[in-house]
């Protein structure tokens, strides 16, 4: 049964509220860490025992509403967003911890199968890896661990997500897709063009609006992946807007980064998904004509970066993939990538770390010999996968793959059961859900993505929002009543999914 819809009060205990209280409670924690070890735990254990008394089955929604936050804040303001706390605490550890706290409230309500299961594992084979280098690095080996860390968040919401907040959730996405679109060119000449200029959050080494063309290519494949399925339906001259603007973002991404326009493109994947194509063929107009006419214009705006952004930089970064170019900084960041990675491999698959790895804390970059940034900011190799790789040894690249092969797995599996019954709504979520993964999962081969809050919490998310939309499907779970007729009862203007749209 779905669980009908909490009723609007002007009671001081709505979501909201309860939102806002989660959010003092993290900073009380922050201020905790700052003074040492002895306070923090005392706090955390302080506070968690107080939450479960008082809160109790209030927590998943605060988790819910502060995780949405945070989601919106960090496709919008990035990096810099993810810099706001207090100390050396900071707002991704909101998330964190009510994760924590809301997953113990819902046991009930969770199933371990192979994939919670694999995922379980990996996380304490990260955790076997990291606590012996505690005592030795630091805040260090914990800042290093979130790769693995963050996956809380995704159990945290495979265990509280139900239909009627997931139908909230497609509907806060349905509301600030075209406003993102807009925002991305803004915000790349905003960050390259003022750059230190930028206001900055109290304590923060990075101006609040922060712009990465890798994390954008992510979100542009979501959102792209969105509109195909169906789930848009804002009417076709607010589409029209949306994907004009989509073109300009991704256009933009791709002469930036090579990562931001393979995530990009991995939207296309939508297309396994839908029945009729009249979507993405006028995707396909739309894009074949924009670059019909950038390869005769060939604008070239310089923002005083190695890189213009033009046509012909387009060009450059989509051949650099596959073939080799001379003399371009495209063929040295390549270079000095595979060169890294094989020295992973090296000590790792062929090495004295094979089972180990290095560990979370130690600074690969220097201790690899690829350290390229003064202050020696750089840890980790531009690559998730061998980051793992160096960090867990070949079982935790193991683990890490069998995890994702498992998810993968479970969501085409599931997609395939909501085709068979019909269930269109159900089969969309399915499709966004897996495109925004593999985007996410491209753009973490080639840069530093999933040890940010900015990038991992994103991608944790949508893992453990995946994991619960799966279980829903095989569980027979109806659609949510007002699913076809947009976010909530109230929203009618957006039309209803037909099966033959999907």
């Amino acid at each position: 049964m779905i669980e009908p819809a909490a009723r609007v009060t002007d009671r001081p205990d709505r979501p909201t509220v309860v939102g806002i209280g989660g959010i003092l409670v993290a900073v009380a924690v922050g201020v905790a860490i700052v003074t040492g070890p002895v306070g923090t735990a005392a706090a955390t254990l302080g506070l968690g025992v107080a939450a479960l008394v008082l809160v109790g089955p209030r927590i998943p929604t605060a988790f819910h509403v502060v995780l949405g936050c945070l989601l919106v804040g960090y496709l919008f303001l990035g990096r810099g967003f993810a810099y706001i706390g207090v100390g050396a605490a900071y707002i991704g550890e909101v998330a964190v911890a009510l994760a924590v706290v809301a997953t113990i409230v819902s046991l009930g309500r969770w199933r371990i199968g192979v994939t919670e299961g694999l995922l379980l594992v990996f996380m304490g084979w990260g955790a076997i890896r990291t606590i012996p280098y505690l005592g030795q690095y630091g805040p260090l080996a914990l800042r290093d661990a979130v790769t693995w860390a963050y996956a809380l968040v995704g159990i945290g919401v495979a265990a509280t997500l139900t239909p009627r907040v997931l139908l909230a959730g497609v509907g806060l996405y349905r509301r600030i897709a075209l406003p993102a679109v807009i925002w991305f060119p803004i915000a790349a000449v905003l960050t390259i063009v003022l750059g230190d200029s930028i206001p900055t959050a109290p304590g923060s080494p990075v101006s609040l609006v922060y712009f990465k063309a890798g994390d954008t290519g992510v979100h542009l494949a979501g959102i792209a992946a969105f509109v195909l399925v169906g789930l848009y339906g804002r009417g076709a001259l607010q589409e029209a807007v949306l994907w004009i603007a989509w073109c300009a973002s991704a256009l933009l991404s791709a002469a930036l980064n090579r990562g931001g326009m393979v995530a990009a493109s991995t939207a296309v994947f939508a297309l396994l998904f839908v029945r009729r194509l009249n979507h993405w063929l006028v995707l396909i107009a739309v894009g074949v004509v924009l670059l019909i006419g950038a390869w005769l214009v060939d604008p070239r705006v310089d923002l005083g970066l190695q890189r213009n952004v033009s046509f012909q930089q387009l060009v450059d970064n989509v051949t650099s993939i596959f073939v080799d170019r001379p003399n371009t900084s495209q063929q040295g960041t390549k270079e000095w990538r595979l060169e890294w990675w094989g020295s992973i491999a090296n000590y790792t698959v062929d090495g004295p770390y094979f089972w180990t790895g290095k560990g979370y804390g130690i600074n690969l970059a220097d201790s690899d010999g690829f350290q390229v940034s003064a202050d020696r900011s750089l840890r980790a190799p531009h690559s998730a996968h061998f980051e793992i790789l160096a960090r867990s040894g070949v079982p935790g690249l193991f683990l890490w793959i069998a995890l994702h092969a498992a998810w993968a797995a479970r969501m085409l599996t599931a997609a395939a059961r909501a085709r068979r019954a019909g269930r269109t709504w159900w089969l969309a979520v399915t499709a966004w859900l897996f495109v925004y993964w593999l985007a996410a999962m491209v753009n973490m081969s080639v840069d530093v993505y999933l040890g940010g809050p900015q990038g991992g919490i994103w991608f944790w998310a949508v893992f453990g929002a995946g994991m619960a939309v799966s279980r829903m499907i095989n569980d027979g779970e109806p659609e949510p009543a007002d699913a076809a007729t947009g976010d909530s009862a109230t929203e009618s203007e957006s039309g209803p999914l037909s099966a033959a749209s999907i």
